[in-house]
């Protein structure tokens, strides 16, 4: 196709001679497994230091439990599946979802764990709410750094799906997050958990998700 003579440059050439002009010569990459080694440190230091600021006085005979501790690796397990799509998601080329497939099945089988769990004495409503709305945001508070440690780390990579990345990586510091409540919350009943903590990953995905495709993508708005 041609306009006054002139052959038109397909849309990727001028995009990337437009990149290459603007942005300039950049640190090459580290790889994912790299990328997420880190942020797996920044995630255990998290779980580390809920062990030390949490209500919990029990938790060297809660350790003990098995369905306790198959909860909480269930939950960091899922962690780092979502941690590692979001990372692959984030590269031109490469895909996250066969990843993410196996963090929603160990999130399900956390589900599956407090569904099998007896339940503990029943509550008054005022004293279930009140008990549990705070584990919304302690999901929150404990996943932020994780989240703000995958959110730089996948920015730099130019994300094509802002939003997928975004959803992948709030998955995975939330999951992080609901571990650290998981060993911070002295209330181990499954209804509680499953009322309050659960939920509370999957909101805060969803706004990590609205986060990444205003964020992520920007790159994109900006060089077109």
């Amino acid at each position: 196709m041609t306009m006054s003579g002139a052959q038109v440059p397909p849309i990727h050439d001028a995009l990337a001679a437009r990149l290459k002009a603007e942005v300039g010569p950049l640190r090459p990459l580290w790889p994912p497994s790299v990328r997420l080694a880190f942020w797996l440190g920044v995630a255990a230091a998290v779980v580390a230091g809920a062990t030390q600021l949490g209500l919990r006085h029990d938790l060297g005979r809660q350790l003990g439990q098995p369905l306790y501790l198959l909860e909480i690796a269930a939950l960091l397990g899922a962690g780092v599946l979502a941690a590692a799509a979001a990372l692959l998601a984030a590269v031109p080329g490469r895909g996250g979802r066969g990843v993410s497939r196996l963090a929603l099945i160990l999130t399900l089988v956390v589900v599956a764990i407090l569904g099998y769990e007896a339940p503990s004495a029943a509550v008054s409503r005022v004293a279930f709410i009140t008990d549990g709305l705070p584990c919304i945001f302690y999901v929150a508070a404990y996943g932020l750094l994780p989240w703000v440690a995958l959110f730089t780390a996948t920015a730099r990579a130019a994300p094509l799906d802002g939003r997928a990345v975004g959803v992948y990586a709030g998955g995975a510091a939330f999951l992080v997050g609901a571990a650290a409540v998981r060993v911070a919350c002295p209330i181990d009943d499954p209804l509680h958990v499953l009322a309050w903590h659960m939920p509370a990953i999957a909101l805060w995905s969803c706004l990590s998700g609205v986060a990444g495709a205003a964020w992520l993508g920007r790159w994109r708005r900006t060089a077109v």
